[in-house]
């Protein structure tokens, strides 16, 4: 699996608010870019591949949710615009985590409703949480308990949809705070998961992105300088860095 191509400008932008740092709240734009991928699985025609989704938006009745659990209907109708002959029933959604959105700079909290209302809208799900991400164990069993949707928990390969996932959620940080990992326990599982080869890995942690104001771990930075030189048939998707900006996003 690999992504060929990418939209240079976003096809659409939905409205959400968020936390700034000074303790206010940001009117921001979501932006949604198109691309193309190869090698996709059998099961579906399109991905849709998302994460950080850190805020609260209004749904068209009125209602204030999660942008994670407003935003799947907004991307039905959008395919429906755009790719009429892609039907929702045909489209994969992964998912790179911090998906738990509140109007709290840093809040953290469950997400399982993001998760449910994706599975609700497309064929199936497959992704890791964010270390904002908190579920107890009795919802991971209520995500479990839906055919059609895979929450990589722990880190690892799940054969799901057709294609082999590798999967490794949170940052590198203090062992004792939910979703981390030492930077030597975090890069080891790294490894193993690469040699594996899997269709696609999917992660939280960012690798070190200077030009946009990303910083990693020391040596999780160098490790992924050196691999990007290597031959991974694998796509890597993360989260936490912002790669893209959406030009009419407002702040106030």
């Amino acid at each position: 699996m690999r992504i060929e191509t990418l939209g240079a400008e976003p096809v659409e932008c939905f409205a959400y608010r968020t936390a700034t740092g000074s303790d206010g709240i940001t009117e921001a734009q979501l932006p949604v870019y198109v691309g193309q991928m190869s090698a996709l699985p059998p099961s579906v025609d399109a991905l849709i591949v998302t994460s950080d989704l850190q805020g609260m938006m209004r749904t068209t009745d009125g209602k204030d949710v999660m942008l994670g659990e407003g935003l799947p209907d907004y991307l039905s109708l959008l395919i429906g615009i755009e790719r009429p002959d892609i039907a929702p029933d045909r489209v994969g959604v992964l998912l790179c985590g911090d998906l738990y959105g509140d109007l709290r700079r840093g809040g953290s909290g469950d997400p399982s409703g993001v998760w449910f209302k994706f599975g609700e809208t497309f064929r199936w799900v497959v992704g890791v949480a964010g270390n904002h991400d908190l579920m107890d164990d009795a919802k991971k069993r209520q995500l479990s308990g839906r055919s059609n949707i895979c929450l990589i928990d722990r880190p690892g390969i799940v054969e799901f949809g057709g294609a082999a996932w590798g999967g490794l959620g949170g940052v590198i940080g203090r062992p004792d705070k939910p979703n981390r990992m030492t930077e030597a326990d975090y890069l080891q599982v790294l490894r193993k998961l690469l040699h594996k080869q899997p269709h696609a890995l999917l992660l939280h942690q960012s690798p070190d992105v200077p030009e946009r104001d990303a910083q990693a771990a020391p040596r999780f930075a160098r490790y992924w300088r050196a691999g990007r030189k290597r031959s991974y048939s694998a796509a890597i998707l993360i989260g936490t860095t912002r790669w893209l900006a959406c030009p009419a996003e407002r702040k106030s």
